[in-house]
């Protein structure tokens, strides 16, 4: 086909572009005007077939957007058929054949049997569903099946988890390892690898726990956050893998301390095995090289770029306080005013926009709620099915009858957050994505972390993740969760509507006054920018080395000899002072403080205490060994009040005290009420909350307290649960961290260090727990349901016949609880 020379450049000119018929005519086709007269249509289609043999990718892209519109818009899908059918863009051309072959007369224009045929050749083989890729998927599964290093940069709807899943499948003879990012992928991830036939029956056991692992096994598949994988390669120091596969690898880019723990473990398995292979999957990445880490033996990651593009976006702009929406044009970088309903508030704007499922995007946790709350004040309750009525009943029975979550369930609203117990976490995607009656889900940035879920259209009030805008990368991944291609080539509800996804970013009363609704799309998602993948992580090659990057790679030294690429690097002189290092802490700075922790070590152990065998001995140790006399870094909070305060200290006392006897939610809700009305009793209303769902001041800069006597009981249970899960992640995530040092010392009772880390001692709840089994669950299991499940507590492998399910629905166990199960059969 010939090209021609036609650039964004020469189409975004002012004296080519103002007044023009194509402006007038494209404004209007935006912007759904059905009466472009013929000849109004017949020129749009001349200037979109003139694009399409544009030399510039973008103007390319224009025509196609031109055609996709005009299809949709006026019913005539012949023009998007020849020119899905010319990109091999299959899953249109066959979607357009279901639903619309009668208007098409196909025979008329082309070879019927020849083009079947065809089209036949890019359908998933053994697919039940008769699902068809395009061609730019099918090149990159076969792209991902490479014995290489390599780079899977996969759209959503691409299949990434199919992909990881395959490449597995054909790896079967390695020791492999897949990297995901939070402990909600473990679960989801291993029920994907245990779906497939050919991975059951190699491997009998899939690692998603470090103590799961016995050094004796010949061969290992493994399913980790980067935190379980350095315990389980510090735990066995000859352990090696051939192929590992980092998915979401883009958070390998960001500087925080889970990026460069992501980084160092990679650089940790190099030392271990120098002809390893490491496999990246991400929904976004401008540039493998980005990936690429300081002193690692790989130098170059392939990638296979996708430059197709089946859905293209409508962003729009609405500004609550002047009651204006404008379309944001991606291609002209031009805003066009949308006529439409007066609107009053984000609201009644989202009511009246809103379509059959909808995302709608928050920053906080606390207003996130309080929106999902405002939402369903605003509705009438929807009607109680037998099926609602039986998550309400799961959700209220599970946590507590006064939860926000269940008021909001009566309206059909749903919220997620991370405040949110994991496993109801995964039951609210669940039931929104199976129950028609909920139709928007609000939600923080949990959605970013490869969750998916139905919807067709997202609503942006807060265009932030933390303290900083979303970047071009997180904007492009947030919204890539509307419009997915599984829904909309679906053969009985599928729509070709869903191939523009609709985009609202809203200036209300989340965002800052002076925010510019143009200038966060220009910056993002205009053709023209010349994106670059924000690499912050001192540990990558694209950043420069400062003393973050000898620090980080320093620390690795000392976790792993030989692993940092660096020469005479202090190391610690203690067994002290190298468990700290081999459990990751980074409270303080362990070598210059590696002296007064002897001298803690030694005058706690002066005490002559004998073995810790409770909560408030394990809280002493912790702080007499490593908090006392040693300075602590700033950003360590919660630790710091653990130092200085012993009201703390006496709080997480009481909160070990619950882990270790497996105390279920309704209980510690109950406690933490107990406690808090004690307090007010005591004149002691401003309670520590922390930065998520603090109000108030108190001699800060930040709100990081509430007022509890201005709490209603609703809302003291509903601060319960969020706080109740908070504190679970600080004890996960910090103070398990020297209860492992404490018992490689040798210093803890053997029962209640199960105790502290299971929440119990029996071996076989503990087998089911390391299996990612929720404690309730495997209680349950293990008392009502024995004769449904087998288990080797030696090697950790549990088994659980499917007609569990059948058999707890016949006793009305809790839904929540039914559906956990179905993630491990």
């Amino acid at each position: 086909m010939e090209k021609y020379d036609i650039t964004i450049a020469r189409i975004r000119n002012k004296n080519n572009l103002n007044d023009s018929r194509f402006l007038n005519y494209y404004e209007r086709l935006l912007l759904n005007d059905l009466t472009l007269s013929y000849d109004e249509k017949f020129f749009l289609l001349r200037i979109a077939v003139l694009f399409l043999k544009s030399v510039d990718s973008n103007i390319a892209l224009l025509g196609y957007r031109m055609i996709l519109k005009y299809s949709i818009l006026f019913k005539d899908f012949k023009p998007l058929y020849d020119v899905a059918l010319g990109k091999d863009y299959i899953p249109i051309t066959k979607f357009i054949e279901l639903r619309y072959w009668n208007e098409l007369n196909i025979e008329d224009s082309f070879s019927g049997e020849f083009l079947s045929s065809y089209q036949e050749s890019f359908k998933i083989p053994g697919d039940k569903k008769n699902t068809y890729r395009s061609l730019g998927q099918m090149e990159l599964s076969e792209f991902s099946t490479q014995e290489a290093n390599i780079a899977v940069i996969a759209p959503t709807s691409y299949g990434k988890s199919e992909m990881i899943i395959r490449k597995v499948s054909l790896n079967l003879n390695k020791r492999i390892c897949i990297i995901v990012p939070s402990k909600a992928l473990l679960a989801q991830t291993k029920k994907l690898l245990i779906g497939n036939s050919l991975i059951k029956s190699e491997f009998k056991k899939i690692v998603t726990h470090p103590d799961m692992y016995r050094d004796n096994e010949p061969k290992i598949l493994a399913v980790l956050t980067q935190e379980r994988l350095l315990r389980l390669l510090q735990r066995n120091k000859t352990l090696a893998f051939d192929l590992v596969l980092v998915d979401e690898a883009h958070n390998l880019l960001e500087n925080s301390e889970r990026a460069h723990l992501l980084a160092q473990v990679l650089l940790i398995l190099q030392s271990r095995n120098k002809s390893f292979l490491v496999n990246f999957f991400t929904p976004f990445l401008v540039d493998s090289k980005s990936l690429s880490i300081k002193n690692h033996s790989i130098t170059s990651v392939k990638d296979k770029p996708i430059k197709e593009r089946m859905k293209i976006e409508r962003f729009y702009a609405c500004d609550i306080s002047k009651k204006k929406v404008h379309l944001y044009d991606q291609f002209l970088n031009k805003t066009f005013l949308v006529t439409g309903e007066i609107f009053t508030d984000e609201i009644d704007f989202i009511d009246k926009n809103k379509a059959y499922k909808n995302i709608i995007y928050l920053n906080r946790p606390l207003d996130t709620e309080k929106f999902a709350l405002e939402f369903a004040n605003r509705r009438e309750a929807i009607p109680l099915s037998q099926d609602i009525q039986s998550i309400i009943n799961s959700i209220g029975k599970f946590i507590h009858p006064k939860y926000n979550l269940i008021y909001c369930i009566k309206h059909g609203v749903l919220y997620h957050h991370g405040g949110i117990p994991d496993i109801v976490r995964l039951y609210v995607e669940e039931i929104f994505s199976k129950q028609p009656a909920f139709d928007c889900i609000i939600s923080t940035s949990t959605l970013l972390e490869g969750v998916n879920i139905p919807a067709e259209k997202i609503f942006i009030l807060s265009p932030k993740k933390g303290n900083a805008h979303l970047t071009a990368s997180q904007f492009k991944n947030l919204i890539g969760r509307v419009c997915r291609f599984k829904e909309a080539f679906d053969p009985n509800t599928g729509n070709l509507r869903m191939l523009e996804p609709e985009i609202y970013l809203m200036k209300g009363r989340y965002t800052k006054e002076d925010f510019s609704l143009f200038s966060f799309y220009e910056g993002r998602v205009n053709t023209k920018l010349l994106l670059k993948d924000d690499v912050k992580n001192p540990l990558l090659e694209n950043t420069k080395s400062t003393k973050d990057t000898e620090r980080v790679l320093e620390y690795l030294e000392n976790i792993e000899i030989g692993s940092s690429g660096l020469t005479n690097v202090v190391n610690p002189i203690s067994e002290l002072g190298k468990l700290c290092f081999t459990n990751n802490i980074h409270d303080f700075e362990i070598i210059s403080n590696e002296e007064t922790l002897l001298k803690n070590l030694e005058y706690y152990q002066s005490l002559g205490l004998g073995l810790i065998n409770n909560s408030e001995a394990l809280i002493k140790a912790i702080v007499v060994i490593f908090f006392d006399n040693i300075s602590l870094f700033e950003k360590s909070d919660n630790v710091r009040r653990l130092k200085d305060n012993v009201e703390a200290r006496n709080f997480y006392a009481m909160f070990l005290g619950w882990r270790s006897q497996g105390t279920i939610y309704p209980v510690m809700i109950a406690s933490f009420l107990s406690y808090w009305k004690k307090l007010e009793e005591q004149g002691e209303n401003m309670i520590f909350v922390g930065s998520k769902w603090g109000d108030k001041k108190r001699g800060g800069y930040q709100n990081l307290f509430v007022d509890i006597s201005e709490k209603s009981d609703t809302e003291r249970v509903n601060l319960a649960i969020a706080k109740i899960k908070e504190e679970q992640e600080f004890i996960e995530f910090n103070i398990i961290k020297y209860l492992e040092i404490l018992n490689e010392l040798k210093m803890v009772q053997t029962d209640f260090y199960d105790q502290i880390k299971y929440g119990t001692t029996d071996k076989y709840i503990i087998s089911m727990l390391k299996n990612g089994i929720s404690f309730e669950l495997a209680q349950l299991l293990k008392s009502k349901y024995y004769t449904y499940f087998t288990i080797d507590t030696f090697q950790d492998l549990v088994e659980v016949d499917p007609s569990v399910v059948q058999a707890m629905r016949d006793y009305n166990e809790n839904e929540i609880l039914i559906f956990e199960v179905t993630c491990y059969i």
